[in-house]
């Protein structure tokens, strides 16, 4: 069992990739305040867990229902990613006035933080397969709901890092960190989209 959760947990957390997201949560919340952006990093986090763990219970039955294939939610997941992605190379360098509406702040958690960046369509689609009820038990399950839960809570300690890392960069830097993880956001976004098309197409033939 230890070394099923070693697994799903290392899984996870390269799906995930706590650490990587940090620069991107810096660069999405670089006009707001430190405690909006505590917020939002829990909120974030909170609202992906809410949704990982509705299609670790939900979501293999959800996708055949409504009959969407992985290859599909794919694709739609590196649409979702490319526009995040667009936003942040094409947003204009002059500082705005940080959001303090509570309403804004849960807006931002929700996207592009909570999906597609932290419950983007390769962690969904790595909770589906490694539950799927064909496979794996219910001990295996919930070793592997921990597993995710883990990597959440390690995400949401490295997000609360962003303020000291911020305060290295200064503003300067941190715009020019926003552009570059943008066209590498940007690249990762069609790989997704084009491994979801190649997918498509291969079940197809």
């Amino acid at each position: 069992m230890f070394q099923h959760f070693l697994q799903d947990a290392v899984t996870f957390f390269v799906v995930i990739d706590p650490i990587g997201l940090v620069p991107i949560f810096i660069a999405i919340t670089k006009n707001e305040p430190h405690v909006s952006r505590k917020r939002l990093a829990f909120l974030g986090v909170g609202i992906s867990t809410v949704i990982l763990l509705s299609f670790l219970v939900l979501g293999q039955q959800l996708l055949e229902a409504l009959e969407i294939s992985l290859p599909a939610f794919r694709i739609a997941g590196g649409l979702l990613l490319l526009i995040v992605a667009l936003q942040m190379v094409l947003q204009e360098t002059g500082g705005h006035s940080a959001s303090t509406d509570p309403a804004s702040s849960i807006d931002l958690a929700v996207f592009p933080l909570a999906m597609p960046l932290i419950a983007g369509p390769g962690s969904i689609m790595s909770v589906v397969l490694l539950t799927d009820n064909l496979k794996f038990g219910v001990m295996q399950q919930a070793m592997t709901a921990l597993a995710l839960l883990s990597v959440l809570l390690i995400t949401y300690v490295a997000l609360l890092s962003a303020d000291f890392i911020q305060k290295g960069l200064g503003s300067t830097g941190v715009n020019v960190i926003t552009r570059i993880l943008g066209l590498l956001l940007a690249a990762l976004a069609m790989e997704t989209i084009l491994a979801g098309i190649k997918a498509y197409f291969g079940a197809s033939l």
